[in-house]
This record gives structure tokens, C-alpha cells and sequence, in this order.
């Protein structure tokens, strides 16, 4: 099967920002987005001690706005600049996908370097980005409920 037909979509958009509360204003600011339409993990008045991340929707895409807070969540992210960090996808196997994708040539990079990584709600892979023309692809599968 090809990883075109296991992709069923794009989960979201992963941005790495400088400030995770001026992003937050930035966004609703400009694309008219309510308080009520944004998850912020952990919430701001808790402190944070690698990461902070921000969920918001519109125009049918997720962004996920990532702080790095500790220098070495930033290392372990390879050290990002700001801006578009990762594209997630939906796939429908991602044991599959992952083994279509190594057939393609793409290795597991970036924390899932030794395998998919079980995160409960969903299974993930990243590749490594020497292998996607310097993009950093994730593959999410949805547990379902």
C-alpha cells in the first residue's frame, strides 16, 4: 500500500514560538479566535517545567504552538527556530506507514528514532528530516475511544 493511501490527513501544524502567551494574543488577535477555542498545556498560571504548548483550530487545520521552556527540551528538538517545526499526518496504520516509509528510503528520527512511540490517546512517529528535504514528518494514529 502506498503512503498516499494511508495518509488520511493533516493532524496539525507544529510551530515553535519565542512567547506561548504573545502567540496566543498574535493568533486570536488576527484570525478572530475565542479564548474558549484554545488549549494551553500546561495553563499559564502552572509552571512549566521543559514545554509549554497552545492547540487552536481554524480554517480546518490544528496548530500546535510549542515553547521551549528548558534548554533541554530545545536540545531535544534540535534546537528549532522559531517558526514551522513539523507537519503531522494522519495515518490509518502507522505500523504500515512506518514500514512503507523505511522502504522508501525515510528513516525514524528525532525522539521516535527507536520505534513508535505509544502516547495513549495516539501512536506517533517523526523521520528523520536528512531523509524529507529538511521537513520534520510526524505520523499520528488515533486510539480509538
Amino acid at each position: 500500500m502506498k503512503i498516499s493511501e494511508l495518509v488520511t490527513g493533516v493532524r496539525h501544524l507544529g510551530v515553535v514560538v519565542d512567547d506561548i502567551e504573545t502567540s496566543v494574543n498574535t493568533y486570536k488577535r488576527i484570525y478572530d479566535i475565542d479564548d474558549g477555542d484554545i488549549n494551553i498545556i500546561p495553563p499559564l498560571h502552572d509552571e512549566a517545567p521543559d514545554t509549554r504548548y497552545a492547540f487552536l483550530k481554524f480554517g480546518g487545520v490544528e496548530f500546535e504552538l510549542i515553547q521551549c521552556i528548558s534548554e533541554n527540551f530545545r536540545n531535544l528538538l534540535g534546537n528549532p527556530p522559531v517558526g514551522i517545526n513539523h507537519v503531522a499526518y494522519i495515518v490509518k496504520d502507522i505500523e504500515k506507514a512506518v514500514d512503507r516509509m523505511k522502504e522508501n528510503g525515510v528513516r525514524l528520527g528525532h525522539v521516535t528514532k527507536n520505534g513508535i512511540l505509544d502516547m495513549q490517546r495516539s501512536k506517533v512517529a517523526y523521520f528523520n528530516t536528512e531523509d524529507t528535504d529538511g521537513l520534520l514528518v510526524e505520523f499520528v494514529e488515533p486510539v480509538e475511544d
